[in-house]
């Protein structure tokens, strides 16, 4: 008697082979005929293509980045020499207040301190002013700086956007 093959087994699945090629050979050779029907068709340049226009676009985004970060920066730095420059003024005013001072003691007691109140007041509004000056400058221009980054950022990720739509719509025309 001869035995049977069982399903599900090697000697079944060699029966199974038609023209030499089981079930994988057949599924790998339609793989292989797909992949050079679409290598034939240009299907890989366009997508190497994408690929390609899509890095160019991130390193340009990079790009502008670290240029709006060393814009950036460069204004921290005008803004801490200003605030320096701001204490340094401030140690020379409140030094030539503290002189007037001395010179008006040995006048008179009382005109002394009333001129050493006024002069410390002067000095400390004028350096408030100073420093809200600063502070406001450095406010805007931060303010405008980000306000046209992301108005750049927007306005390329809606042409990105608007270009992926596009091409999405032209690719169903072409199917119906």
């Amino acid at each position: 008697m001869a035995k049977q093959a069982q399903p599900g087994t090697d000697a079944s699945h060699a029966a199974d082979a038609f023209l030499g090629l089981d079930s994988y050979g057949w599924v790998g050779l339609a793989f292989g005929l797909f992949v050079l029907v679409l290598w034939r068709l240009g299907a890989f340049r366009a997508i190497l293509g994408a690929l390609d226009s899509r890095v160019a676009k991130v390193r340009a985004d990079l790009a502008e980045a670290e240029a709006l970060r060393a814009e950036a920066q460069a204004i921290r730095d005008k803004a801490a020499a200003e605030a320096e420059q701001a204490r340094r003024d401030a140690a020379d005013m409140r030094a030539r207040a503290e002189a007037d001072a001395a010179r008006i003691l040995a006048g008179a007691e009382d005109e002394a301190a009333a001129a050493i109140a006024r002069a410390t007041r002067l000095a400390e509004d004028r350096i408030a002013a100073a420093q809200r000056t600063a502070e406001a400058e450095l406010r805007a221009r931060a303010t405008e700086l980000a306000t046209r980054a992301a108005s750049e950022i927007l306005a390329a990720r809606q042409q990105e956007l608007k270009g992926l739509t596009d091409t999405a719509i032209a690719g169903l025309d072409r199917r119906t």
